[in-house]
């Protein structure tokens, strides 16, 4: 049974729009953009201002640049672990829990996906990692 379809089909006329906390690299170049825009002719904005602020634009990138980076090391790492995850139902308040094994690690539409079995889940979906001897321990109950 497959939980999750990377091919998402949107039936709504109205466009939609995911709205977040964060300001990323876009919202700071158009901040930018319109900061220079509406500047006073005669009282430009200083050089130092401007560096200072592409300077902060630079960090900003590089951070989440680093941030996609190191969520894809912590999945990857996960390849061969038993994993237990919580897969929530649409328009439902059950969940599918899931335990296993790590088969291997997608990425799909910006996020990172694990595949368990037949079940693939987020990495917000994903619960608890466990150690090696509490995986043997898990094996051998359930082939009992």
């Amino acid at each position: 049974m497959k939980v999750h379809d990377s091919s998402y089909i949107n039936t709504s006329t109205h466009p939609t729009r995911e709205v977040s906390n964060q300001l990323g690299k876009d919202e700071f170049l158009k901040i930018l953009i319109t900061q220079l825009q509406n500047q006073d002719p005669l009282s430009p904005m200083e050089d130092k201002d401007f560096i200072a602020q592409m300077a902060q634009f630079s960090a900003l990138e590089q951070m989440q640049n680093m941030s996609k980076d190191f969520q894809s090391l912590k999945a990857m790492n996960l390849v061969g672990k038993m994993v237990y995850g919580e897969i929530d139902i649409e328009n439902s308040s059950q969940i599918i829990p899931v335990i296993g094994r790590v088969d291997s690690v997608t990425f799909s539409n910006g996020r990172l996906y694990l595949q368990v079995g037949n079940y693939t889940l987020s990495l917000e979906d994903l619960v608890s990692v466990f150690s090696e001897e509490e995986a043997q321990k898990i094996e051998t109950t359930q082939k009992d």
